[in-house]
């Protein structure tokens, strides 16, 4: 599995550092008060041709093309095999199994030694040369990856202490480079996830400061900017706007509009289906849903992989919840979370799988209306097992006295 978000922040980042006609790295030396101990190398992201090949292979990249994507950029590779842009490639490969599927961490060692392997190589480039552009934007992109893993792992000082250093590398860049349209999009996702930690998780505000103070609104403001006018980084803009209304700020019917745009897009792309649909579902839009929800089934998806089984996993799960509450097709609703089980099963670990624990509720409140009582005790203690504050497995418990199971 190979990830497009990272991926797409190194290029379109870099690329934006010179896409506006600056013409040397010569600049970030007077603004860092470095000084270079060997001869500045040429940066392969002042060539116009190698820009246009990055945008082409950009889309590419997010329509999850991703070998079309490296054949586009090959001949760039096999004339700059040193360059640090590469080393990446082996992070980004790990880190888009994390990316579809947060609940899953036997995936997360291999990013962070892939990851690690960037900055060593991104340190060693910078103690030969301190003027090596390229090599100070990855490393920042790498470290705020990092940070963004750690995050979503809640290890708030580890999080922290990378998106300080991510901070550090930026700043450098954009203290000679503050015109950039595309820097807004670094920018805005800075500002408004050091203020959404601080502000949604009481264990994070101890570390608040380690950074500087954030501001959500002005953020978002940033992103929508970056939608609108860069030049690289619209796509990814795009995708956190819809990402954050859904999930963070709460607010479904503004997600809609960014999440519908890259589902006509980029129709390979699972996870930006699965985006779109959970809005259209919190909307309560469920024909909509249905609809997008068969498209999305009958779509040629690699069968076994873990990218598919996630999806079709999410999918039959809200589609066995509209049966349910909807249709009252208990039947079809049925066989909807017997089947997302048995996705959930093959995906590790299956025994606190948010879209397990809903299904197995499910199939417990089905069993009960069928008069199967010992059936729906098997599945509600499933689903009250695990040691999670998940809304069904309290739901299981609550059942479990109700019936008198």
């Amino acid at each position: 599995m190979r990830s497009f978000s990272l991926k797409i922040l190194a290029l379109v980042l870099i690329s934006a550092c010179f896409f506006y006609g600056i013409t040397a790295v010569s600049p970030l030396a007077s603004a860092t008060g470095l000084k270079s101990t060997s001869p500045t190398p040429p940066s392969l992201l002042l060539n116009d041709d190698f820009i246009q090949d990055t945008r082409e292979a950009i889309e590419l990249l997010y329509n999850r093309e991703f070998e079309a994507s490296l054949d586009h950029l090959s001949k760039w590779k096999q004339a700059h095999p040193n360059h640090p842009i590469w080393p990446l490639w082996d992070a980004i490969d790990a880190w888009w199994p994390i990316l579809i599927d947060l609940e899953n961490t036997s995936y997360d060692d291999s990013f962070l030694t892939a990851a690690e392997q960037v900055v060593q190589y991104c340190d060693n480039l910078l103690n030969e040369n301190p003027d090596h552009l390229d090599a100070l934007v990855i490393r920042s992109v790498i470290y705020g990856q990092i940070a963004r893993y750690y995050s979503n792992r809640y290890r708030w000082y580890r999080s922290f202490r990378n998106a300080r250093r991510a901070l550090r590398d930026f700043s450098k860049i954009e203290e000679s480079h503050s015109h950039l349209p595309d820097l807004k999009f670094g920018i805005g996702m800075y500002r408004y996830f050091s203020s959404f930690l601080v502000d949604e998780y009481t264990l994070a505000r101890p570390l608040r400061w380690m950074l500087p103070a954030g501001d959500r609104q002005d953020g978002l403001s940033r992103l929508k900017e970056a939608a609108d006018s860069s030049i690289f980084v619209e796509p990814e803009a795009t995708y956190f706007l819809g990402h954050i209304y859904l999930h963070f700020e709460k607010e479904p019917d503004l997600a809609l509009g960014y999440l519908l745009d890259l589902y006509n897009r980029y129709p390979n792309n699972s996870y930006f289906r699965r985006l779109y649909i959970r809005s259209l579902f919190e909307l309560d839009r469920m024909h909509d849903v249905l609809t997008a929800i068969s498209e999305s089934l009958d779509h040629p998806f690699k069968p076994g992989t873990h990218e598919t089984l996630t999806m079709r996993e999410d999918l039959l799960t809200i589609r066995g919840q509209i049966r349910y509450h909807y249709q009252f097709d208990y039947s079809s609703a049925k066989s909807d979370f017997l089947h997302a089980l048995e996705y959930a099963e093959q995906l590790t670990p299956f025994a606190e799988r948010s879209n397990l624990i809903t299904s197995l509720y499910y199939l417990g409140q089905i069993s009960v209306r069928e008069g199967k009582r010992d059936m729906a005790r098997f599945y509600f203690r499933r689903a009250a097992t695990p040691d999670t504050d998940h809304p069904y497995a309290k739901r299981s418990k609550n059942a479990l006295r109700t019936h008198r199971l």
